[in-house]
């Protein structure tokens, strides 16, 4: 065998050639789980670390304060954790509308996909929070202070949209926003009168 072997330069070399690509394709089989598992774990935990920063931004800025039942009459929270409440916030559209205000709720930001933010992308959170431009395009009032999540870093409202989508969805229906002028249908509490200017804008009287 040997002696054919030495005689056969070309078996030599294709004897070479297999059991090459039989280690190549040994190493592959045995790495590549191993790799894909590493990347896997550091997605994770990378997913883990975003989340856990945007539930400590999300207790810092106070959110919960509106966004959960209970908290906007001064007591303890009554309800989920960011299920929305149904307290109103006054706001109103002309001069004179103190007696019969606005309303508006904090909506249910759970990932409900019916009641709460389960239709909005991550993206979706961010250019609401930046902008206070809604996922269907309508604004949000001055209630939300987008103006004050704008200067926020990118990355930050970001990790407050993953810790959102991560909460457990709670099914619960706010109501919605109501008009100036007409009887209030909830208790609602005042943090200032919200006026829409001749220009179109939107600003905060404080009131007495």
């Amino acid at each position: 065998m040997v002696e054919m072997l030495q005689r056969s330069p070309v078996t030599i070399a294709a004897l070479r050639l297999a059991l090459g690509s039989l280690l190549l394709a040994t190493l592959s089989i045995g790495s590549t789980p191993a790799a894909a598992n590493a990347e896997s774990d550091r997605h994770k935990r990378e997913r883990s670390e975003t989340v856990a920063r945007g539930e400590y931004l999300v207790g810092l800025l106070g959110c919960g304060r509106c966004h959960t039942e209970g908290y906007l009459t001064g007591t303890e929270a009554t309800g989920p954790l960011l299920a929305g409440s149904t307290i109103g916030i006054a706001w109103s559209g002309f001069e004179g509308a103190a007696e019969r205000p606005g309303l508006v709720f904090a909506r249910n930001l759970t990932p409900d996909p019916e009641t709460g933010l389960g239709g909005w992308r991550e993206a979706d959170i961010v250019r609401a929070m930046r902008t206070g431009v809604s996922k269907d395009g309508h604004q949000h009032l001055p209630v939300m202070p987008s103006a004050n999540y704008a200067m926020l870093d990118l990355d930050d409202l970001r990790a407050i949209a993953a810790y959102l989508k991560s909460l457990p969805p709670v099914v619960r229906a706010i109501p919605g926003r109501t008009e100036p002028g007409t009887e209030p249908l909830h208790p609602y509490v005042r943090f200032g009168v919200y006026r829409f200017d001749p220009d179109g804008s939107v600003s905060e009287r404080p009131l007495p």
